[in-house]
């Protein structure tokens, strides 16, 4: 396998880039393998961030070969705890926004399962998918959900436009951080939208990196990482306007952005320039948060090795909780590999895998109700740590201990 690394930023073309933030170099995240695989010595790839000097925009220095991370992709929308509930919430708004009317076409890029499409389909759309990873189209087609298992590119936009005509509704969820080229995405999407349309896309927001510490989000799936100033400059570049935008906390923390082309002059809602003016009171596009983010990060790993040492030492087992494609980021860079024996996982899918390159074995959390229980458990799905010590408060209960991690190390 392979990767490219960036030669200029991907949403103006400027060749000044500069590095903000090394995180450890790991294996393809999500490429938990099953137990006749798990020796399998994995590539390992870079893992750094690059800031454009020219618009400010956050990137990956290296871009993976998007054929061995997507095609037997694992990761369904209906394993993420509250997201089904979001996108219902987020269909209706945005059939609203635009004023969408019974039987209008609604292409998602990379709709995995379909849960989203079939949250507008409920509400009288036509609906159509595309998403590369084979298993997952195949399966969200059988339920009802037209799917295309590619890439979108300008090609498949045609086929679309050949078969459903033009697209009232664009929608992209998570995958405009992922696409090596946002650039001939866009172009393609332009392409399929009629000329009223609006393309809607939620992607995470570089608050969470600038200000709140989800440094789980990056790994290669995630390309880009965005902010408000450098989008708006890019979809003027493409003859489009950035002309809404709402922030949530799902992922993290996102932004779902609405986009028209000029032509039709939609009012720009007050909140994107208030968005951008407060990306400069705390200076997302300078490298002085992303160096604060690596003290903090360099002083948590510190914290973490001292307690997890002290643990093997006295001869107590550890292990961690959680199996994401996020953990895979925070296992190498913070080191802890040889220090916990297995993963915990209430997700029926990754139970039974091994971890990408360190082989750590992923078991159901019944294990907290058995005798051979571990004796410390470090929650490395961090930001979901109070339902999961609400769910196995058993575990407490019965003296075994939970370590956290951030925003501080505590047991």
């Amino acid at each position: 396998m392979f990767s490219t690394p960036l030669k200029c930023c991907r949403l103006c073309n400027g060749n000044d880039l500069r590095e903000v933030l090394a995180l450890t170099p790991t294996p393809a995240g999500d490429h938990y393998l099953p137990a006749e695989r798990h020796p399998e010595k994995l590539p390992v790839f870079p893992l750094s961030l690059f800031q454009c000097a020219s618009c400010g925009h956050v990137q990956l220095g290296a871009v993976v070969d998007p054929a061995y991370l997507y095609r037997e992709y694992i990761y369904t929308t209906d394993s993420s705890l509250g997201l089904a509930e979001h996108f219902r919430e987020y269909a209706r708004m945005t059939v609203e926004k635009p004023s969408l009317k019974p039987g209008a076409l609604v292409v998602e890029l990379g709709s995995n399962d379909g849960t989203l499409l079939r949250a507008f389909q409920s509400l009288g759309m036509r609906v159509a998918g595309v998403d590369p990873a084979r298993d997952i189209a195949r399966r969200a087609a059988e339920s009802g959900i037209p799917t295309i298992a590619e890439f979108f590119t300008p090609g498949i936009a045609a086929q679309i436009l050949a078969q459903e005509g033009p697209a009232d509704l664009v929608i992209a969820n998570n995958v405009m951080a992922n696409v090596a080229s946002p650039r001939d995405v866009v172009s393609a999407v332009r392409q399929i939208l009629v000329p009223h349309g609006v393309f809607v896309f939620e992607t995470g927001y570089l608050r969470y990196l600038a200000e709140d510490c989800v440094f789980d989000n990056i790994y290669h799936e995630h390309i880009d990482y965005y902010a408000l100033r450098p989008l708006v400059r890019f979809f003027s570049s493409l003859g489009m306007e950035l002309f809404d935008v709402h922030v949530s906390d799902s992922k993290g923390s996102s932004i779902r952005c609405y986009v028209s082309l000029n032509d039709e002059k939609r009012p720009v809602a007050g909140i994107v320039p208030q968005l951008i003016a407060r990306e400069k009171e705390f200076r997302y596009q300078e490298p002085e948060p992303y160096a604060a983010l690596a003290g903090k990060l360099q002083e948590t790993k510190a914290q973490l090795l001292r307690i997890l040492d002290r643990e093997r030492l006295a001869g107590r087992s550890a292990a961690g909780f959680g199996a994401s494609v996020g953990v895979t980021t925070v296992l190498y860079h913070f080191d802890l590999g040889s220090r916990i024996s297995c993963l915990l996982d209430d997700n029926p899918m990754r139970q039974g895998l091994f971890s990408p390159g360190l082989g750590l074995p992923v078991s159901p959390p019944d294990v907290l109700l058995s005798d051979h229980r571990p004796d410390l458990v470090l929650i490395l799905a961090w930001r979901y740590g109070n339902q999961i010590l609400t769910k196995h408060s058993h575990y407490l209960q019965n003296g075994g201990r939970f370590l956290k991690m951030l925003p501080q190390v505590e047991v």
